[in-house]
């Protein structure tokens, strides 16, 4: 499976250590170099962002991100279904 959205290896490495609340699916927050945060961006095995509620496309560039981290809602989302997916499996 090829993504569109593959973050950069450092911030992989970062993503291997946090939890996970489905198989290979992760909630994270993201903060771009400008000082903007976007919340509930869902990570598919540590490596790409594969969908964020609320956004049919990602509203940035990867290259634009300077970190990710966990809130404690992303340890445990409330909402953990009906994610709209930018990639298609096949």
């Amino acid at each position: 499976m090829e993504f569109r959205y593959v973050l950069p290896q450092l911030l992989i490495q970062k993503a291997s250590w946090f939890a996970e609340f489905a198989n290979g699916g992760m909630q994270v927050t993201i903060m771009l170099r400008n000082g903007q945060v976007y919340e509930r961006a869902l990570l598919s095995n540590c490596s790409a962002i594969v969908a964020m509620r609320g956004y049919s496309d990602l509203p940035f560039a990867v290259d634009e991100i300077q970190d990710i981290y966990q809130s404690e809602e992303d340890k445990c989302p409330h909402e953990r279904g009906n994610w709209e997916y930018w990639d298609k499996w096949s």
